[in-house]
């Protein structure tokens, strides 16, 4: 996937196939006649990649048949004419004899308040479409946020095949940087970790989600919360961590996790108490698996993992603040705990695909925090970031608990949850 004329390529086949078949259901589901995406030179879009282009009024129109019609007005036409999936091109001033033509009873526009990757259009750019339309056309325009939804969490096999190797690339990668490849105990630094992979997805031709991102510390033998959370802090022996991580590549991201431990002198495995926590979170796992399927909502969905762990023993802990700003239990031990004590479980299965920032991909994300997309219904071929929270009470720290962040992108299928690649299944030893 690095050479240009093979990713040009295969970009084109997902756009053909997604417009031949996935815009006629998008569009049809949402009620939608006409869907108009207005681009910008200079004003980036989150769906240019999607669509081809970046300037001029991208047009859909149904007009009956298995076939959507597609324009577009004011693009740069011999660069579109190369992709061979738009059918018009015309100038922007015609904007207004196109739409009347064929009279659409809605007409969905790229502007949300609801999801940012729907709302590219600026204000500047509503003002004049509103004009060139005119009044009566104006007063149909509706929100495009469902029908953008759909047409991208609506996945063709090229697609899927595509982020199943890039996924594959980031697992391997992750790996290796939480391997003696890369780290020294005593010498290597969080930071070090980091720019040891962006060396790598540079030459690969590949670029990071995160940016800059360095391990997270779980829990350190030896430095205390305040050492171990400084980007220069040196790994050393004794320490527990997890790498969150994601590649973007050929308008894909992903966004897993691995974990690994530093084995001390005398140790040639994982600490019993680490390894119990780890134990309990893979055995949540085989409970949450099984509960997310297509057809239900994001928010039937969460209900039925809560009630499924608890009847397996479990405890869950509905997650009402996004973990990264304070969300979840106590690490500290519960008053009168006995162990092994029952795990707390927190879910965040996020919608993941084209980006790899969970904010702003489009699609149903089955967390509590995220309200906005709890109505969504899972479709086939739906992508997903697979991630839960366990936090088991290890008596090696006195009680206080061992808290597992297991994440691993996804696909759900009329079989159920399917993975892309191998999924976490061992905390990685680094001796």
């Amino acid at each position: 996937m690095k050479d240009a004329h093979s990713r040009w390529e295969l970009l084109n086949q997902i756009r053909k196939e997604k417009f031949d078949n996935i815009l006629p259901v998008a569009m049809r589901d949402n009620n939608i006649d006409m869907w108009i995406h207005v681009m910008r030179e200079g004003n980036p879009d989150p769906l240019n990649i999607d669509l081809g282009g970046d300037n001029g009024y991208f047009v859909f129109t149904d007009r009956g048949g298995s076939r959507i019609e597609r324009a577009v007005l004011g693009g740069y036409e011999e660069d579109l004419e190369l992709l061979g999936v738009y059918d018009i091109f015309t100038s922007q001033d015609q904007l207004h004899s196109f739409v009347s033509e064929r009279d659409p009873k809605q007409i969905a526009v790229n502007m949300s308040d609801w999801i940012s990757v729907s709302d590219g259009l600026s204000y500047t750019g509503f003002q004049r479409l509103i004009k060139a339309l005119g009044d009566d056309y104006s007063e149909r325009i509706v929100s495009a946020e469902m029908v953008i939804t759909d047409f991208r969490t609506r996945r063709v096999q090229v697609e899927i095949d595509v982020y199943a190797k890039i996924c594959e690339v980031a697992r391997q990668l992750l790996e290796r940087a939480l391997s003696n490849e890369v780290i020294t105990p005593g010498e290597t630094s969080l930071e070090d970790v980091g720019w040891w992979m962006e060396d790598q997805l540079s030459e690969l031709g590949m670029s990071s989600t995160f940016d800059l991102a360095t391990l997270m510390i779980i829990h350190s033998d030896k430095a205390s919360k305040e050492e171990f959370s400084s980007r220069n802090y040196i790994i050393q022996r004794g320490d527990l961590m997890q790498y969150d991580y994601g590649i973007n590549h050929m308008n894909f991201g992903t966004d897993f996790k691995r974990v690994a431990y530093v084995l001390n002198d005398d140790e040639t495995s994982v600490p019993s108490g680490i390894q119990f926590g780890w134990d309990k979170a893979l055995e949540a796992r085989e409970v949450i698996k099984p509960n997310i399927r297509v057809g239900q909502t994001a928010a039937e969905t969460l209900e039925k993992i809560g009630k499924a762990l608890e009847d397996a023993g479990f405890e869950y802990f509905p997650l009402t603040v996004d973990p990264m700003l304070g969300g979840g239990p106590s690490l500290g031990p519960k008053e009168n705990q006995e162990y092994p004590g029952k795990t707390e479980v927190m879910i965040d299965c996020h919608c993941v695909g084209n980006t790899g920032n969970s904010e702003v991909a489009t699609g149903p994300s089955i967390a509590g925090f995220r309200k906005d997309r709890a109505h969504l219904v899972i479709k086939e071929n739906n992508l997903f970031a697979f991630e839960f929270m366990a936090y088991t009470p290890n008596p090696d720290w006195d009680g206080w608990k061992v808290r597992f962040n297991i994440e691993d992108d996804a696909i759900v299928t009329k079989k159920g949850v399917e993975w892309l690649y191998p999924p976490n299944e061992r905390i990685l030893l680094i001796k």
